[in-house]
């Protein structure tokens, strides 16, 4: 069991190239925040659209980074490995209706004209069942906490320590997103929570763009 006061990052590549300088420079400034805090510092390979992984680039990512003195202090996680964890998560979140199935294309998105943070915003169209049929369909988390048995807010906040408070409004700014693709590929938004809770992350040091 993990003291909940230790400090565990982690740095979580996606072996679909040699590791990039922007890269590693967020692993370093993930290792040394890690070092400064007496915690720990964890590797996970992040590879769920297996169609665009490289077979030699995890090797080099791992090379790569031992290099440059960026020891890991357990073992890899790799996220290959990870398929039942997923499937668990995900079905227990079909037992309580926080999914649903989507037909909806991405024309069909792009055609509702609604913009937010991160791109196209997600209507809501199949929110009470797919609107056309299909062979196989994506399936969304709803973002209008309509399947809680106690509303909450929809705002999603946290503080960052270089940019301070931020928060952002999930139906408005994101909207429902796709936590299993139609082609049964589990998505980024579900597995990355799953395996941060798993590895017991407390911190985690990105990059950020100049907007």
């Amino acid at each position: 069991m993990n003291n909940p006061a230790e400090y565990r990052g982690r740095f979580a590549p996606s072996p679909t190239g040699p590791l990039h300088f922007g890269s590693l420079l967020a692993a370093l400034g993930s290792y040394l925040d890690a070092k400064h805090n007496q915690g720990s510092w964890l590797l996970r390979m992040e590879y769920l659209d297996t169609p665009r992984v490289l077979p030699s680039a995890a090797d080099g990512i791992l090379r790569t980074l031992e290099s440059h003195g960026l020891h890991w202090d357990e073992d890899i996680m790799w996220q290959s490995h990870r398929t039942e964890a997923y499937q668990e998560t995900f079905k227990r979140l079909q037992a309580i209706e926080a999914v649903y199935p989507c037909s909806c294309t991405r024309k069909e998105i792009a055609d509702s004209g609604l913009h937010g943070i991160d791109g196209q915003i997600y209507p809501g169209t199949c929110r009470n069942g797919p609107v056309a049929e299909r062979g196989a369909y994506a399936w969304r988390v709803r973002s209008d906490h309509a399947w809680q048995a106690e509303k909450r807010t929809d705002v999603i906040a946290l503080n960052d320590v270089l940019q301070g408070y931020i928060s952002h409004h999930l139906e408005k700014e994101i909207g429902d997103f796709v936590v299993k693709r139609g082609d049964g590929l589990y998505t980024y938004q579900l597995a990355v929570v799953v395996d941060d809770a798993c590895q017991h992350i407390s911190h985690i040091v990105r990059g950020a763009g100049r907007g």
